[in-house]
């Protein structure tokens, strides 16, 4: 048997990922803030990249940089140059606050670890985001540490301030303050009790507050005292820390408004690209001479280069997107949701000339200033419904109406699903009525039983 090798030569095309194309699709899906964090970290990292603010040093005089004063002087007062000193500090989170009272604590260094470990896995509300079993698991990779000294740390954080973080369950962390802040008030029995009995019977989960507060509504006309006691307790106490820190408002990519009769739709002027090559560092490649140093320079250059073009690619297209979207629904920000066209991601994609993907990454968690309010560019595509008489409907617009119907129905007799499909139907609108039932629950209204008065 005789086997003979031969070579043979196959023309193929492929589609490659080239390391520019990735960095313009990772950018296109960043949202603003995600963005700026994106672009701080690549001005760390690239010295050929600075802020369009920044000062070139040598328009300033030179001066001695040395922090030690001469002759050792400390006991001087205060100078301006202590700037320091006069920053002022940032507003801490939950975690932050909770690091700073384990710092400050006895413990030994094991139980810190553990306490560290703990407090990363606590939300902004206050719970356990972990099991201890996960938590167990966890902590062992580095250290041989048992359940009881988990238990203990764990003990320790939920009656730090504020008292409650580090619960694993609405019962536990109203069952944590219960005792205390009220151990020695008669009552404490009977409220504990009806908090344990709440928690079996209604399985109340930790965003469900709200079927919870209607049970203690009805328990304080039956045991004021003790549904007062309840009350007082704080189902997220995470919270407190939390509500006090700035609220980070949304910033608006695109901003619509009228220009002499027209609607206009613009780039928000705050999301383009605060950065530049910087001048000086971009002038030292024809003084170096070394091969290393050049390779540097030529390297990070292109980088920084490529960066700023994904940048503006970046702007160029979330603005031609945009336009689009608001051009089709110019007749929402006249008249409102009722107006709503239905609008899907290939009818973009067609205007433009660009993938169904591009125009989804573009439209995610950017979001457009409009004279009735900021909303997600998401917010615009919605799903057509056919009606009789030719015309399409956005799955929007049907919400506006059936949320229309229910406001003006009568509250002794509401309306069912049925009778709302039917409505739509002699209207010339084809609705199913399961249809109607996932509209009406989508915006939270209840079913014609819970709506009737009676």
């Amino acid at each position: 048997m005789n086997i003979k090798v031969k070579q043979s030569i196959n023309l193929a095309n492929k589609v490659a990922m080239t390391q520019q194309i990735q960095l313009a699709i990772k950018l296109l899906q960043l949202n603003t803030i995600d963005l700026q964090k994106e672009i701080d970290e690549k001005l760390l990292n690239n010295p050929f990249l600075e802020n369009e603010t920044s000062f070139n040093y040598r328009d300033f005089p030179q001066q001695s940089l040395s922090v030690v004063r001469k002759n050792n002087d400390f006991s001087s007062t205060k100078t301006n140059d202590d700037f320091i000193d006069q920053t002022p500090a940032k507003s801490q989170t939950l975690r932050e606050y909770l690091v700073w009272q384990i710092r400050m604590s006895t413990l030994n260094k094991i139980d810190k670890l553990i306490a560290y470990t703990i407090i990363e896995c606590i939300d902004d509300s206050g719970y356990l985001t972990l099991s201890l079993d996960e938590i167990f698991v966890q902590l062992n990779r580095s250290e041989d540490i048992n359940y009881q000294e988990i238990f203990a740390v764990l003990h320790k954080i939920q009656h730090l301030d504020p008292v409650g973080v580090g619960a694993r369950s609405l019962c536990d962390c109203l069952l944590i303050q219960l005792e205390h802040y009220h151990k020695n008030n008669k009552k404490y029995n009977k409220a504990r009790s009806i908090i344990e009995k709440l928690e079996n019977n209604l399985k109340t989960k930790l965003t469900n507050f709200k079927v919870f507060s209607d049970e203690i509504e009805r328990i304080k006309k039956e045991e004021k005292d003790i549904a007062n006691i309840i009350i007082s307790l704080n189902p997220r106490p995470g919270n407190i820390i939390s509500s006090e820190l700035p609220q980070q408002h949304i910033i608006p990519d695109v901003i619509v408004y009228k220009k002499n009769g027209a609607w206009v739709t613009e780039l928000n002027p705050e999301i383009n690209p605060k950065i530049r090559i910087n001048k000086m560092y971009e002038g030292l490649l024809s003084n170096v001479k070394n091969k290393k140093d050049i390779d540097y320079i030529k390297t990070n250059l292109q980088d920084a280069k490529f960066f700023l073009k994904a940048l503006n690619n970046r702007n160029l297209t979330i603005h031609r997107v945009a336009k689009v979207v608001m051009k089709k629904q110019e007749d929402f920000i006249i008249h409102g949701e009722i107006a709503l066209k239905p609008l899907v991601l290939k009818d973009i994609s067609s205007v433009l000339d660009l993938h169904e993907s591009t125009i989804s990454r573009s439209t995610s968690n950017k979001y457009v200033q409009t004279p009735r309010g900021v909303f997600e560019l998401k917010y615009f595509f919605a799903s057509k419904i056919e009606t009789n008489y030719g015309k399409k409907l956005s799955s929007v617009t049907i919400k506006e109406m059936i949320k229309k119907l229910i406001n003006d129905e009568d509250a002794r007799s509401p309306m069912s699903d049925s009778q709302i499909a039917k409505s739509f139907c002699e209207n010339g609108i084809k609705v199913a009525r399961r249809t109607i039932t996932k509209y009406r629950e989508s915006m939270g209204i209840s079913s014609s039983t819970d709506r009737r008065i009676k």
